[in-house]
């Protein structure tokens, strides 16, 4: 029974991380990449840019890092890379989100959206960012594949940083374990 419950746990926190409300998605994407990175023997990296990245609205936060989450489970699970890497850049009116892998890349046909040859958590990904009138593109790199995300941002969705959210990330991560 512990061990169901520790289960339910983690896939409700994987799911949606209390950091991400707490202290936003900078913090909760290290927090995840962390993670996967001791779990999927692969070498992680995240950059942002710029470097004091905004708040979002939470809805928004909430779906960059879900696609974000889906793309490196994809990766974890099929690309057989050794490492990754995570870009998300805030533009004056867009989020870029670009997710790299030096892993054996995707067939042609998922590459192109073929409705037969995708699964739901690309299928997922794809529908989220088409409703908020982004663009997903899959490119192979040889080795390897690069998932790009462009999703248009109004700016009354981009909230102030405070400088707290990096001096409560070491408790918030502490209560997660």
């Amino acid at each position: 029974m512990d061990g169901a419950l520790q289960q339910i746990r983690s896939v409700s926190y994987l799911l949606h991380p209390p950091l991400l409300d707490d202290i936003g998605l900078r913090s909760a994407l290290g927090w995840y990449l962390d993670g996967l990175s001791k779990r999927g023997d692969i070498a992680l990296t995240m950059e942002m840019q710029p470097t004091e990245f905004p708040r979002l609205a939470p809805d928004l936060e909430t779906t960059v890092f879900r696609i974000i989450q889906e793309a490196l489970a994809n990766v974890f699970r099929h690309s057989r890379a050794s490492k990754a890497s995570v870009t998300l850049e805030k533009r004056e009116s867009e989020i870029a989100a670009t997710v790299r892998d030096d892993g054996v890349g995707v067939p042609k046909e998922i590459a192109e959206f073929r409705p037969d040859s995708i699964g739901v958590g690309l299928g997922g990904m794809r529908q989220r960012i088409k409703e908020l009138g982004g663009e997903l593109v899959l490119r192979n790199t040889h080795p390897g594949t690069i998932v790009e995300v462009v999703i248009p941002i109004p700016l009354h969705a981009i909230e102030h940083s405070s400088t707290a959210d990096d001096m409560s990330l070491a408790k918030a991560q502490n209560e997660v374990q």
